[in-house]
């Protein structure tokens, strides 16, 4: 029984509680968590391994331009752990898949970005009108490196189609997504990207991931 009549109930017990959280932090010091370090940048033995990340690479060019990237995309998943997706030409399917990664095609960036490598679209896409249909296919072109960060399989199949505000009336909910339903879903968790493959910045910002880019 509490015989004190005045003041508050948390200082009859402030007390005694602050003399047992001190006893057991002097009996269990919290050891401090030690942040992840590569072996060969003086990592120990028994430390905690990064989260495994699904990764995307995103390239535009020659197999010159691909090579190193799966590369780097080997180091990440054989050493690190990581799932590493290769977005980029169906040209290289091959060459990634056999080097144990996955591959997605993202279609029709790749068709246009090939064909003008450059930073600006040469004299013959503009007298083609090249340019002018590859505006009005903008979408598909943003739509591709979105998908490589969001859909299951290998891009090859038919692509998502963007929902569209002027057909909210006439949206099918029973759709299903391309592709087959067995594959493993995938969501990118960082993306790493030539600035040739264009979306890579719009696509992570609206994700919310890092992004790195690189020239090779």
């Amino acid at each position: 029984m509490v015989h004190k009549h005045e003041g508050k109930f948390s200082d009859l017990l402030g007390h005694t509680l602050r003399a047992q959280v001190a006893a057991d932090a002097v009996a269990s010091p919290a050891s401090p968590s030690i942040p992840y370090i590569p072996p060969t940048l003086g990592g120990e033995p028994g430390q905690t391994p990064p989260p495994r990340l699904n990764v995307v690479v995103q390239i535009v060019g020659s197999r010159g331009d691909v090579q190193p990237f799966v590369a780097l995309g080997k180091v990440l998943k054989e050493t690190y752990g990581h799932r590493v997706r290769i977005a980029t030409h169906p040209t290289f399917q091959k060459f990634v898949e056999e080097n144990g990664l996955e591959f997605f095609n993202p279609a029709e960036l790749m068709a246009f970005m090939v064909k003008n490598p450059g930073l600006m679209p040469g004299f013959d896409a503009l007298k083609s009108g090249e340019v002018s249909k590859r505006r009005r296919g903008m979408q598909e072109i943003l739509m591709g490196c979105w998908r490589s960060c969001i859909e299951p399989g290998n891009g090859l199949g038919p692509a998502i189609q963007p929902h569209r505000k002027d057909l909210e009336m006439n949206y099918d909910d029973t759709a299903t997504l391309p592709g087959d339903p067995t594959d493993k879903p995938f969501i990118a968790d960082a993306i790493i990207a030539n600035p040739p493959s264009f979306a890579h910045i719009h696509v992570a910002e609206k994700l919310g991931i890092p992004l790195h880019m690189m020239f090779t």
